[in-house]
């Protein structure tokens, strides 16, 4: 004959809780770094050269307007003749809205000149700077890294 108590009965209720509760909690952690590191290589700052713009005058090729960034495309004529299309990512919608854009802000076919942040190994995209329209209009996308104060100099 088994003789089983209330008491063992809610030890071993309180283990099994406790292992559902443990594997729970380790499946969210595993899943959120996952996810975190996902985020961070999307939008690592150390993809494009922040220092400096590069200027690109051609036709607009394509507008993106959409989460989760913005895309504009433009085709550039090379030093060989040869057309080479360049990528340039915006902000976010509504971030650009905030900023004056609208989906109808930069029409497909336009002469115009963007100016970019390259990336860094060589391929043919970039965070966009600014674009500069064929009549004159300018759209800032992302402002350029202000450079440091300089140190004041030291008292004598």
């Amino acid at each position: 004959m088994i003789r089983s108590n209330a008491k063992e009965i809610a030890v071993l209720n309180v283990l099994k809780n406790a292992t559902s509760r443990t594997l729970v909690i380790a499946v969210v952690v595993i899943l959120g770094c996952l996810t975190s590191a996902r985020v961070f290589a999307h939008h690592g700052a150390n993809l494009y050269d922040m220092t400096k713009t590069v200027e690109l005058k051609g036709t607009i090729a394509k507008f993106y307007w959409g989460n989760p960034h913005n895309e504009v495309a433009i085709d550039v004529t090379d030093a060989k003749g040869a057309v080479v299309q360049w990528i340039a990512y915006t902000e976010p919608p509504l971030v650009m809205l905030e900023r004056g854009w609208t989906r109808k802000s930069i029409p497909v076919g336009e002469k115009a000149t963007m100016y970019i942040f390259a990336a860094k190994n060589g391929s043919n995209v970039g965070t966009l700077n600014r674009i500069v329209l064929s009549n004159g209009t300018e759209l800032t996308a992302y402002d350029a890294p202000r450079a440091a104060a300089p140190a004041p100099a030291p008292a004598k």
